[in-house]
């Protein structure tokens, strides 16, 4: 499952924390600070099993950010499957992307008209590992097929990412319920605008990456949060 470096590049690592994770050093040569410092907060969550939103502005590079993390989790052998969620327009985008910043990670789309062959492609990424890219629509459509390794010796996601992950911002939707259904430990989204309407959209984001532990149910989050955050913004509060 893994592709192991040479023993050059082995010893050309940036290592974080208790040194289990490590990455080639030329992937974080060509990141800004900030996208560094990204990744130790992402291992860090990761490290605690604990999900992440990565919020910044959109031409910020979070795509080129999280594959390059995900480099380091498969060549640390923390990571063997990953699946990404993401708008079919961008299906060849983030194909190409993947090859470029995490290209020891096979790669495999969920997507097509061909229902035999993008089959046949999951059940592959399931079994022997890699990044699998899917869209919404089909994770909707196919939840208990994405979730099923009976093949795979009981494996499941090592990682579930929503690229454009706003889109789940509606908890009420059959996008964002099929969201919650993927079998996973560990869950990140990529969005520029966490927050778009009202507070319950992020609610909504939180609820998915933490699994509801981190907020609460909506109710307790409206009586808690949302309420008291909208009246001290009365003229008189």
């Amino acid at each position: 499952e893994y592709a192991p470096f040479s023993p050059d590049q082995a010893a050309r690592c940036y290592t974080l924390g208790d040194g289990e994770y490590r990455l080639p050093v030329e992937s974080t040569q060509v990141l800004y600070p900030y996208q560094r410092k990204g990744i130790e907060w992402m291992y860090t969550l990761y490290r605690d099993q604990k999900g992440a939103i990565l919020a910044d502005d959109m031409g910020l590079g979070k795509t080129c950010q999280v594959l390059t993390f995900l480099r380091g989790l498969h060549y640390s052998k923390l990571v063997s499957r990953v699946l990404i969620v993401l708008s079919v327009s961008l299906m060849q985008h983030w194909e190409d992307q993947v090859k470029k910043w995490c290209p020891e990670m096979r790669v495999k789309l969920f997507h097509g008209s061909s229902k035999t062959k993008r089959e046949m492609d999951l059940r592959d990424a399931q079994r022997r590992g890699g990044i699998c890219l899917t869209t919404y629509g089909l994770v909707t459509t196919s939840t208990d097929l994405l979730n099923d390794f009976s093949h795979a010796k009981g494996s499941k996601w090592n990682m579930i990412i929503l690229d454009e992950g706003h889109k789940i911002r509606n908890h009420t939707t059959k996008v964002a319920k099929a969201m919650r259904q993927l079998h996973t430990t560990r869950r990140l989204i990529l969005t520029g605008t966490p927050i778009q309407n009202n507070l319950r959209e992020m609610w909504s984001l939180f609820d998915f990456v933490s699994a509801g532990e981190l907020l609460g149910s909506l109710e307790e989050f409206v009586k808690h949060y949302e309420v008291p955050i909208l009246a001290a913004g009365d003229a008189d509060a």
